[in-house]
């Protein structure tokens, strides 16, 4: 489940208060690649062919990371704070007698 689905699930669970955590993480993550994306397309004098962008990793090593933080956070891969920030939502969950959006936002990966 992404990011989005933990925010529309805490408004489910009447808490959306809940959902700014993940909506914060969301916003700055993707903030990041955005401005990595600049970075690639200044590098690259504003060349918009994608297959003229390879080798990223080698040329551009900062942005080829930053790129792996972004991206790996706003999957919610442990230890990263997108793995984290749905537990506010879960948590709101468990204190409701909605046992189907808790049972969903457990099971579901990431």
């Amino acid at each position: 489940m992404s990011q989005l689905g933990y925010m529309v699930m805490a408004v489910g669970l009447e808490r959306p208060d809940a959902g700014d955590v993940p909506f914060d993480h969301a916003r700055v993550f993707q903030a990041l690649l955005f401005l990595g994306a600049g970075s690639v397309i200044i590098a690259l004098h504003h060349e918009q062919d994608i297959w003229k962008m390879g080798g990223l990793r080698k040329k551009m090593p900062v942005t080829f990371w930053t790129f792996i933080i972004g991206t790996l956070a706003l999957c919610g891969v442990p230890p990263f704070s997108g793995f984290y920030s749905k537990d506010s939502i879960l948590a709101a969950g468990a204190g409701t007698e909605k046992l189907s959006a808790l049972v969903l936002g457990f099971s579901s990966p990431a």
